[in-house]
């Protein structure tokens, strides 16, 4: 079947809604976008187990704001320069821009660019996708950046090109807009048109199981932690008098504030526990492990948010760890944003964007200092490579000019050796 547009579904939902299939636990491919919007989730409530993972849901699972919390904030910091480069491959940082504000500082007026990135961020991995408008000048220019949510979004195939149908809410109606006017960064498993939800797909069994032993856990706060129990009676019980039992029950253990009464059993009758309690269910090693698989789905290490039960969480082991992180999981990410905004705001090769990882990769103050040492040179260290003006330009200071602005060469004595007094040349 053809999947439904975001122009019919607003045309005839009634219709739509007939037309989907619904979503079942067969793995039949990626999920129309109808199905998604309609259903808002990622997979039906009655599919599965345990609670609907939706977008909410999955927000509210401690490990998974903390994960997109911290993958927005390291994503935030770092600038995005704009470079030429000649025929010669020899780069140079252009000067600031309208197009630098756009991506530093506010893409449209109701965004900041730190709050632009971490939607992104939040859209890719909850949903796979984000899309962002570009707004152009008459000549092309890039004016606005406009973000969307990806329920207002849906790319239709046109050739070999890409159309996007988008809900305008200023409008109230639906507008094309060519593949060139619109970002497209999406996550792992892109198939052409949409990517694949992390959360739903890799994710999902683990964010439905907090979710449960969340409720679980709140329940047994709120029920003072009592047990589901059978009362049993050596004597025969009548329908009245069972009735009375249940009410009784009921009106000192229904709630939390007055679990603390006592209940008098009489007759011979006692009560059964029925339910399985939270150690035998292991229910914090199974949240341990959910947290586990959270954060191995996100690409965020455990230690980042704040987990060091495995990691040491001093010395070098967490700047290694960090590195890591770095260079395996925001760096790949990052060099997807960068070819998607380059091929749509330059479409020609000699200038791009490209984002400065020097703030999530530089070391403690010590490390810093030695680095600085051996790049500087000196005495004992060799020629330098970058200058004293260059090291203070990364540190925010003013530059001193004259020698500081050179890097350092040691001195090479090229003159001949002569012979001490007295004695011969041969």
């Amino acid at each position: 079947m053809t999947p439904l547009t975001l122009r019919a579904w607003l045309n005839d939902p009634a219709r739509c809604r007939r037309a989907t299939p619904g979503i079942s636990n067969a793995d039949t491919g990626s999920m129309t976008w109808s199905d998604e919007m309609r259903a808002g989730q990622f997979g039906s409530a009655g599919s599965g187990w345990g609670p609907a993972v939706t977008d909410s849901s999955a927000m509210q699972v401690g490990t998974v704001y903390a994960c997109l919390d911290r993958l927005s904030g390291a994503v935030a910091q770092l600038p995005l320069h704009e470079y030429t480069e000649d025929s010669d491959l020899e780069r140079a940082r252009a000067p600031k821009s309208d197009l630098w504000w756009l991506l530093n500082e506010s893409p449209s007026p109701a965004w900041t660019a730190a709050a632009w990135k971490a939607w992104i961020v939040r859209c890719v991995k909850l949903r796979g996708d984000q899309h962002t408008e570009i707004v152009r000048s008459p000549a092309g220019r890039p004016l606005r950046l406009l973000p969307h949510h990806p329920d207002c979004v849906s790319p239709t195939r046109v050739g070999a090109r890409l159309r996007y149908d988008v809900w305008d809410e200023e409008q109230g109606r639906v507008r094309g807009i060519d593949q060139d006017d619109m970002l497209h960064f999406c996550g792992f498993g892109f198939d052409g048109m949409r990517s694949v939800s992390a959360i739903r797909w890799a994710a999902r069994s683990a964010v439905a199981s907090e979710l449960g032993s969340a409720d679980y856990m709140g329940k047994a706060v709120t029920e003072g932690g009592m047990p589901r129990v059978s009362l049993q009676s050596p004597n025969k019980v009548d329908p009245t008098q069972a009735k009375q039992l249940r009410d009784d029950w009921l009106a000192i253990y229904g709630g939390g504030d007055g679990a603390k009464l006592p209940l008098v059993l009489g007759n011979g009758m006692t009560a059964n526990t029925l339910s399985i309690s939270p150690v035998d269910l292991e229910l914090l090693a199974s949240r341990k492990f959910s947290k586990g698989t959270i954060c191995e789905v996100l690409g965020v290490p455990p230690i980042i948010i704040g987990d060091s039960e495995k990691t040491s969480s001093w010395g070098t082991g967490i700047e290694q760890v960090t590195r890591g992180w770095v260079q395996f999981s925001i760096a790949p990410m990052l060099c997807g944003w960068e070819e998607e905004l380059n091929r749509k705001l330059f479409r020609r090769a000699g200038r791009f964007l490209e984002f400065s990882l020097a703030a999530l990769l530089r070391g403690d103050t010590k490390t810093q200092a030695e680095a600085y040492r051996i790049a500087l040179g000196g005495p004992g260290t060799g020629d330098g490579w970058v200058s004293v003006d260059e090291v203070r330009k990364q540190l925010n200071q003013p530059p001193l000019g004259g020698d500081a602005a050179i890097p350092y060469r040691a001195r090479r004595d090229t003159s001949t050796t002569q012979p001490a007094a007295g004695q011969d040349n041969a």
